[in-house]
């Protein structure tokens, strides 16, 4: 009898993809214009300008920044603007849009910039497991991308996987 190990998975030829590579490095930030808002309901151009001039922007620092409003009010777009123009040196990327939304642009711009071709005609294993923050956007993104290039595809843990896609021809 031999003590050897065998990896089944390499054994089989499959490519392990953690798909937690394509979600943000950088942290995610948001600044929630409802804080402000003068008499809890308009922004003021005199002192929003004051406010974005005392404003503390170091923890932003090469971090991705979404820009919201948490109460029903309007907003005035340049007032997105110019918090944009303050953070142009500062963070990783400005976004106009909710925190999801925001990590969901990163992921799909870091799978955009990913090089598929090295998965053409793989069985390819997306590996899920020990990741608690990962989004079914984050999935669903990664199944459209593989999808386009390899001969399965299939996902989850490495001893419990779902299979998504068998022996497409390419």
């Amino acid at each position: 009898m031999s003590s050897e190990i065998i990896n089944k998975i390499e054994k089989a030829g499959l490519v392990i993809v953690d798909v937690s590579d394509f979600e943000p490095k950088s942290q995610l930030n948001n600044i929630d214009l409802a804080n402000w808002l003068d008499d809890n309901m308009i922004i003021k151009e005199a002192s929003f300008r004051k406010k974005l001039e005392s404003f503390n922007w170091k923890p932003y620092l090469n971090n991705y920044v979404s820009v919201t409003c948490s109460k029903d009010v309007i907003i005035p777009p340049w007032t997105y603007s110019l918090i944009q123009v303050k953070l142009l040196n500062i963070a990783k990327q400005v976004f106009f849009t909710n925190i999801e939304t925001m990590r969901l642009l990163v992921v799909q711009k870091n799978i955009h910039e990913h090089d598929f071709n090295k998965y053409k005609n793989k069985k390819v294993f997306l590996k899920i497991c020990n990741n608690k923050k990962l989004s079914m956007g984050t999935l669903s993104l990664c199944i459209n991308a593989f999808s386009q290039n390899v001969k399965s595809l299939s996902f989850g843990e490495p001893c419990s996987n779902i299979p998504l896609i068998k022996n497409q021809k390419k």
